[in-house]
């Protein structure tokens, strides 16, 4: 089934002009997409978005295209995985390796020291300012292997940031889960628990 396009509408219809995505992270989508579905579904992938060459890491480009991009590889990666959530969920935690493959993601694990969950997270505003250029984050401990993390005017789908926050929890801490609960299209709350 594919992903549902009038929501993806909705989305880059609340995407100013000056929302931006660093281009790792759309190189991250790509390279999942490879790596799951080849060169053939890649190709194919590249050819419904018109895309010509791959964007350059640190740069930055429309938040608008990053959705593009998103929903045209869940669709491509759709008969991968048991239903297109969990296609949004590998995509997301896809970002996360990739970021933390990156000089600059390897540099802040090594500054906020791997290991000690609640510290990293308290980061995330922060971490997620140098990836995208709009939205809000707030964290908030919720006691014992346990935090709240809440996202405003963030477009991207509750089920990509669940993978992104999930994969940080893998990385730091070896397991744990995310999970959201959409309060309106561009606000979300993630419950992330870990052991």
């Amino acid at each position: 089934m594919p992903s549902d396009k009038n929501d993806l509408a909705q989305r880059i219809a609340i995407c100013r002009p000056e929302d931006t995505v660093r281009g790792f992270i759309f190189k991250s989508v790509y390279g999942l997409v490879e790596q799951r579905v080849g060169s053939a579904g890649m190709d194919r992938m590249l050819q419904q978005l018109r895309v010509s060459k791959m964007p350059v890491d640190f740069f930055s480009y429309p938040a608008a295209d990053f959705l593009r991009l998103l929903y045209a590889a869940v669709d491509v990666l759709e008969p991968q995985y048991p239903d297109l959530e969990d296609v949004f969920r590998a995509c997301g935690a896809s970002t996360v390796t990739g970021f933390f493959k990156s000089y600059v993601g390897n540099t802040l694990m090594k500054l906020i020291g791997g290991g000690e969950p609640k510290r990293a997270l308290s980061t995330v505003h922060t971490v997620y300012s140098t990836l995208v250029s709009y939205g809000t984050r707030e964290f908030r401990d919720l006691g014992d292997k346990r935090a709240l993390i809440t996202f405003r005017d963030d477009m991207q789908p509750v089920y990509f940031h669940e993978g992104a926050l999930t994969e940080v929890l893998v990385v730091l801490c070896g397991n744990g889960k995310a999970t959201g609960t959409a309060l309106a299209l561009n606000h979300a709350e993630y419950l992330l628990e870990w052991s």
